[in-house]
């Protein structure tokens, strides 16, 4: 059996193990099975690249002890959660940058643009709107990864669009991924608490990972057809 196969047949039991922790509520067996499954995409992303890149393995260590910070239940650890993946967060515009291409919108690009940044943000600010009241004293550091996510994914958008490429696609995925997992979460913890928000918690945030790992690994070609 190749060595990435047997990764992926354990990252499968791993993430299910995960999901199935959060509809079961057994915090123990997720206590043991969510924190390896960061080290497991670590190792994917290992045997699929000639090179590492150090700044995505920080990525990969934030969201490792954003898992650790959130499972352990510390003093302060929310903040530390929150802190941990505004980090993460922070570092991926950096990769909005260097995969930047001069703009090459046509019209059609500039409508569906316009239609998308309208409904992200009406959606936006309904779940800032619907967790704001209770988010207490942590609520200038709610506010600001509202704002930080809100923004990374109009500019994974922007740049999908842009380019149309497998990374570009792959990087907005994740994000995508994030945007439905931090919103599920948002509101279990400071809205409405539901078995239901966990469970979508718990799977998105594992694709999330995965399909930045895919990100890193996938061609950068732009698939865009160019105008003649």
């Amino acid at each position: 059996m190749k060595i990435r196969t047997l990764i992926q047949i354990l990252l499968i039991l791993a993430g299910g193990l995960c999901v199935l922790s959060t509809i079961m509520q057994w915090p123990e067996l997720e206590l043991y099975t969510k924190p390896t499954t960061v080290p497991l995409f670590f190792m994917l992303y290992w045997f699929n690249v000639r090179k590492f890149d150090n700044l995505f393995l920080i990525i990969l260590s934030l969201c490792f002890l954003g898992d650790i910070f959130l499972l352990t239940r510390i003093e302060n650890g929310f903040m530390y959660v929150l802190l941990s993946y505004t980090t993460c967060y922070l570092i991926l515009f950096y990769y909005l940058y260097k995969n930047h291409q001069p703009l090459d919108y046509d019209k059609y690009d500039v409508i569906y643009i316009i239609l998308f940044v309208l409904c992200w943000t009406y959606i936006a600010y309904e779940i800032y709107r619907a967790t704001e009241g209770n988010m207490g004293d942590i609520k200038p550091y709610g506010t600001a990864y509202i704002i930080i996510l809100y923004l990374l994914f109009i500019g994974a958008v922007f740049q999908y669009i842009n380019i149309r490429s497998p990374k570009s696609l792959w990087f907005l995925i994740a994000i995508l991924n994030f945007v439905i997992s931090d919103t599920c979460f948002a509101l279990n913890k400071f809205y409405i608490p539901l078995l239901e928000l966990e469970i979508i918690n718990s799977i998105y945030q594992l694709l999330a990972v995965f399909f930045l790992v895919k990100f890193k690994i996938a061609s950068p070609v732009a698939l865009k057809l160019k105008n003649s």
